[in-house]
């Protein structure tokens, strides 16, 4: 028996609780330029700001950027409505350049995380980690943040 059988809760894919989920991993990167970042992690970002441009949300509000920022999201790139599976995504890409990583981490006023966001689409569930991801996060030195929401399409 392998130890994954013993687990509550397989990878599913096309999980029925989930409306949708993916995960970003938000670098500010202080007084350094955000392609800088894409340069010395070897990523090109899904997103940056940087700091004094002018950026519209999707309601059609403006505002001046105060803190640049570099935003890789798993949100195009990987289908799955398990959350694992984002994550999973995300240890591909960083385990490679961890060194580069933490290089990064070190610099003074550079802050990190790895947010993941899920979306409830009956009210109730949740998303679960397995101690392989926790354990490769935890080795990347990244935190984990989740942003939950529970709207009930009834």
């Amino acid at each position: 028996m392998k130890i994954e059988d013993s687990r509550l809760n397989p990878i599913s894919p096309n999980n029925e609780n989930c409306y949708e989920c993916y995960a970003q991993l938000l670098i500010y990167p202080a007084h350094t330029h955000p392609n800088e970042v894409s340069e010395f992690l070897k990523l090109e970002a899904t997103k940056i700001n940087i700091v004094g441009d002018i950026i519209t949300n999707s309601l059609g509000k403006t505002r001046e950027v105060k803190l640049s920022g570099w935003f890789l999201s798993s949100e195009l790139h990987v289908t799955s409505k398990d959350l694992r599976d984002h994550l999973n995504w995300f240890i591909e890409k960083l385990n490679p350049v961890e060194t580069e990583l933490r290089k990064l981490q070190s610099i003074d006023d550079v802050t990190m995380t790895l947010c993941c966001v899920w979306r409830s689409k009956y009210g109730h569930g949740g998303p679960v980690l397995w101690p392989e991801q926790m354990k490769s996060i935890s080795d990347l030195n990244l935190e984990c943040s989740f942003d939950v929401y529970f709207n009930s399409e009834e």
